[in-house]
């Protein structure tokens, strides 16, 4: 890999460019998007020749069909410009131009105002800002492990998580899972982060899950992070038909949860718990008893509810159930031994409580090899 400084790249040659600069490649860290006052605190930087943070481009020339360059560092700030320019914004109601950062201009020249949009600013001021020079620098040859030490740099040694590794791999498995962490299931009812990819690395796993459904509905899957990292490297390129397949059989899974767990479910505040109940509702036949009910939600409540008590008052001997599913969720959330143990006792106890909802019975689901088998309805 090789980082070297673009010597000629210029607000203009940013927005001329605009088209061929890729701003969401793949590997990227999750980022959020700048508040309007951040956006025109950075302009009033460009504007008053304040240096401002470096922009890293992944050089691509000569590699990709319509791209020139991919954004590994500063999306926020070429999105701004872009927008800027655009008329899209206008300047701080606190907006000034510092005497001292004045340009060599031709007397008459009107200066940049507060609330001015870039139509708005004088002639000469505007050529001034497409003339701005920005910090850019490129990156030459890298490599996928390349791109995660650039970022662990440019983060203060902040190494890249789980997800954030995951998704730098790419491939059809990674495409599928942004696709399904975009379901409403994830941007709406779950209640736990979606910085630094949360959101994306519960819906790779139901991509596993589903993945494995479609060979054998009795599968439960190894869910484990190294399990994970090795199924997206096998299946890179995975045919568009099974790709739309899958998506769809994934989506109608998740439209049935919906059904099921409300806005900002505590239920779903952790990353592990959308996969454990995906496997739950593939158990329930779609015909038969529904799962959107609010009878399965209510279940799921005090068998959470009742568990948490046990734990904190210590009553190892009162219910052996909820006793052994805690224990089994300690030992790992995705071994799949344990992932489908737990159902297992789930399922009991939701049939003997609720009998009103269908639940596919089950045969075998206390094993420890890399895959336990379930029955499974879907």
């Amino acid at each position: 890999m090789r980082c070297v400084p673009a010597r000629d790249f210029t607000v203009s040659k940013a927005m001329a460019w605009r088209s061929a600069i890729a701003d969401d490649p793949p590997y990227q860290r999750a980022s959020g998007v700048w508040t309007l006052a951040k956006r025109q605190l950075f302009i009033d930087s460009l504007l008053n020749g304040y240096d401002v943070p470096k922009i890293y481009l992944h050089d691509l020339r000569g590699k990709h069909p319509t791209r020139v360059y991919a954004v590994v560092d500063g999306k926020q700030r070429l999105s701004t410009i872009w927008e800027y320019l655009a008329d899209g914004f206008g300047l701080a109601e606190n907006f000034r131009i510092e005497e001292a950062n004045l340009p060599d201009l031709p007397d008459g020249v009107l200066h940049p105002r507060a609330g001015q949009r870039f139509s708005q600013l004088d002639p000469a001021w505007q050529r001034v800002l497409r003339s701005t020079y920005l910090a850019v620098v490129l990156i030459q040859n890298a490599t996928p492990a390349d791109i995660e030490d650039l970022f662990s740099r440019l983060n203060n040694g902040e190494p890249l998580n789980a997800a954030e590794r995951r998704n730098a791999l790419g491939g059809d498995v990674m495409k599928l899972a942004r696709e399904v962490a975009g379901h409403p299931l994830f941007v709406e009812r779950t209640r736990f982060s979606n910085a630094r990819y949360g959101y994306l690395d519960a819906a790779t796993r139901i991509v596993v899950i589903e993945w494995g459904a479609e060979a054998d509905p009795r599968t439960v899957p190894d869910l484990r992070a190294s399990a994970l990292d090795a199924f997206i490297r096998e299946h890179r390129t995975i045919p568009a038909a099974r790709r739309r397949r899958l998506l769809g059989r994934v989506h109608a899974q998740l439209d049935r949860m919906c059904q099921v767990f409300m806005a900002e479910d505590p239920l779903l505040g952790s990353q592990a718990a959308p996969p454990f109940y995906y496997l739950l509702v593939r158990r329930i036949p779609s015909g038969a008893s529904p799962a959107g009910g609010l009878e399965l939600r209510d279940f799921l409540e005090r068998f959470q509810a009742d568990r948490r008590a046990q734990v904190q008052r210590g009553d190892e001997g009162q219910d052996p159930v909820l006793r052994e599913f805690t224990e089994l969720l300690r030992g790992g959330a995705y071994e799949p031994g344990n992932l489908a143990r737990r159902l297992d006792l789930l399922v009991t106890r939701l049939r003997a409580a609720v009998p009103t909802i269908a639940v596919a019975s089950d045969d075998a689901t206390g094993g420890r090899g890399r895959h336990a088998r379930l029955d499974s309805v879907s």
